[in-house]
């Protein structure tokens, strides 16, 4: 019965998703709604259909898509924000993962400690997160090299004896007016998008018991 209210859900947020995609393009021809399902059935989430997908039997395309990636190399699944929606701007990519962070011997404290695998900073202000009914702890990364800079925000959960990591990260490069075509910084109205799109993308994450 959980297995079938879950699924369920991701329909309800597929067809939800699908309408405010649609009103978003003001009169574009818009994007279709997939959901993603892990190989084991574990979990799955909803992304735009022109979206790069890239799993773990090869994860590269996705992780040398930037000159600072968004995908790990250990990813189970990552999905790509389609690059040539922002052509001639400073974005460089923005990405959503579904990691297992693997340790010999990991417990749920262990799991939900930042040092764990992936490093990130707890946030102090926001250190947790409800995600598909499941609380997740929730924390930050940033990075920077050579003009570019990432931000990543991450969210983990011990669940059924395995420990998950979920990111939401995106990457730009400093403005160069000097480049030709010249290099435009996002607007405001484009950094919103990007992050709702992320953002629907992560809250329709599901484990599917």
């Amino acid at each position: 019965m959980h297995a079938a209210c879950s699924r369920l859900i991701v329909v309800i947020l597929a067809v939800t998703w699908l309408t405010l995609w649609a009103d978003a393009q003001h009169g574009s021809s818009s994007q279709e709604a997939v959901t993603f399902t892990a190989p084991d059935e574990t979990f799955h989430f909803v992304y735009p259909s022109n979206f790069q997908v890239c799993t773990k039997v090869s994860l590269e395309p996705c992780h040398f898509a930037a000159f600072m990636p968004v995908c790990s190399e250990d990813a189970l699944v990552c999905v790509l924000y389609p690059r040539q929606e922002f052509k001639d701007t400073n974005f460089g990519a923005a990405g959503f993962e579904v990691v297992e962070i693997l340790q010999h011997g990991t417990i749920a404290d262990e799991c939900v400690t930042p040092h764990t695998g992936h490093q990130f900073l707890l946030s102090a202000e926001h250190p947790t997160e409800l995600i598909g009914g499941v609380s997740f702890i929730h924390g930050t990364r940033d990075g920077a090299a050579m003009g570019h800079t990432n931000h990543t925000e991450v969210y983990r959960a011990f669940h059924q004896g395995r420990c998950f990591q979920l990111s939401v990260s995106k990457t730009e490069t400093t403005s160069d007016t000097s480049s030709e075509p010249p290099m435009k910084s996002l607007t405001p109205a484009q950094e919103g998008k990007i992050e709702e799109t992320m953002s629907h993308i992560l809250y329709s994450f599901r484990f599917a018991n």
